[in-house]
């Protein structure tokens, strides 16, 4: 009979030990497929041939903003004097639902290829090592479940489809000034009601799906990062060889811009209905780009742990070599004398002695906070398109004119 001690030998040195994972699960990682709202998508054929970006946005558009528009239209508050903010002169429709829901649903297209590239590159660098193969691909297949989750799922319709109404009038009424969707008196009217019970609920629904695919990858990063990974210490992107993972965070950016479009929306209003001075809006669009670009690197801090282990290490190392290296370049070159002896290096010529200090700058040079001048600029950049279209848009053409005189004289 076999015995338990049998068993476990044969679980760890034959080809499926316990709690293998098929390797298969990291060709086409994907952060954005699964669950039970995408496998809707799927039974609609609103994703396949994949990605089907025009046919989803156009069915999101017609689900949200087109009714709006028929109701207004019947009402005869979608343009006119009728009410004071008509549906077609109100920025923050034009910022959900025409610019930042279809830039949500872009985002998918944008962002999940760098995401497989990440998972491809751990799988296939040799930063992963043998040993800790199976670990990596128990950390992809628990976010898998994590992703496909349907309670995770009808925890975010729960949230979406509360009725912030209730909390937060502001999102409907308007102090002083009648509008398409309701009067400081009259309540809700019935485009009000479907922007407050459809609309609204549709777009907080995709932003807080967003939001969960980003605590799950910030979380696989963590996982990764705990693995015994082969990093490379003298890898010239300054960042132990995982570079890439930084390229691919930066792309995460197109959120902000989407959210950003809300912000803008609100704040045209608030500029053109309510009097509200371009200068007070200035520190609120400024923290918010500030915020995003900390809330795109807050998933990179995972890494400075390891970051950190191989700069110290690597120092280490090279530290020694330095010390028997330049101790040789000093018999042969300096005091002239007696033979060399033998470096770890093969050599103790000069062209050797640089290669050797510049490869212990990189290291010195390793990034342990994983921030790049390339990522915090495009983020930056990304979030603040829509409010300097705002800008744009809200500033008399001489006062644009008249500033970029002045940044050039």
């Amino acid at each position: 009979m076999e015995t338990v001690q049998a068993r476990q030998a044969s679980s760890r040195d034959g080809l499926h030990p316990v709690g293998a994972v098929d390797p298969s699960i990291a060709d086409g990682f994907s952060l954005v497929t699964g669950g039970p709202f995408y496998r809707a998508l799927v039974r609609m054929r609103l994703v396949e041939p994949l990605p089907n970006l025009r046919l989803r946005i156009a069915v999101f558009v017609l689900i949200t903003w087109v009714p709006l528009l028929a109701l207004t239209l019947v009402e005869g508050t979608a343009i006119g004097n009728k009410v004071g903010i008509p549906l077609l002169r109100d920025f923050s429709v034009y910022g959900r639902f025409l610019l930042g829901l279809p830039l949500l649903i872009i985002a998918e297209a944008i962002i999940d290829p760098w995401i497989q590239r990440v998972v491809s590159t751990f799988n296939t660098s040799g930063l992963v090592r043998e040993e800790d193969r199976q670990a990596y691909y128990q950390a992809l297949a628990k976010t898998k479940r994590l992703e496909d989750s349907g309670l995770a799922e009808f925890i975010i319709v729960v949230f979406a489809a509360f009725p912030l109404f209730l909390l937060l009038q502001s999102e409907w009424r308007s102090s002083g000034i009648t509008a398409w969707h309701g009067s400081t008196s009259g309540g809700l009217s019935p485009a009000g009601w479907w922007f407050t019970f459809v609309s609204s609920p549709i777009i907080r629904f995709i932003i807080f799906r967003w939001l969960w695919r980003y605590a799950l990858w910030t979380t696989l990063l963590y996982r990764i990062t705990k693995l015994n990974l082969n990093m490379m210490p003298v890898h010239p992107d300054h960042f132990g060889g995982l570079g890439f993972v930084i390229l691919a965070q930066k792309f995460f950016g197109v959120l902000f811009t989407a959210i950003g479009c809300f912000v803008a929306g609100q704040y045209a209003n608030l500029i053109t209905y309510f009097g509200m001075p371009f200068a007070g809006t200035r520190g609120p669009m400024i923290a918010y780009v500030v915020l995003s670009v900390v809330l795109v690197i807050a998933p990179l801090t995972t890494l400075s742990p390891k970051l950190a282990e191989t700069r110290r290490n690597g120092l280490a190392r090279y530290d020694l070599t330095g010390l028997r290296l330049t101790a040789a370049f000093d018999v042969k070159w300096g005091k002239g004398g007696g033979p060399a002896p033998e470096s770890l290096l093969g050599s103790s010529d000069p062209s050797t002695v640089i290669d050797y200090v510049s490869s212990y700058e990189v290291i010195r040079d390793i990034k342990v906070i994983p921030i790049s001048k390339e990522l915090v600029i495009q983020v930056a950049a990304l979030a603040a398109a829509p409010l300097i279209l705002i800008w744009i848009l809200l500033t008399p053409v001489e006062q644009i004119v008249a500033g970029l005189f002045k940044m050039v004289l």
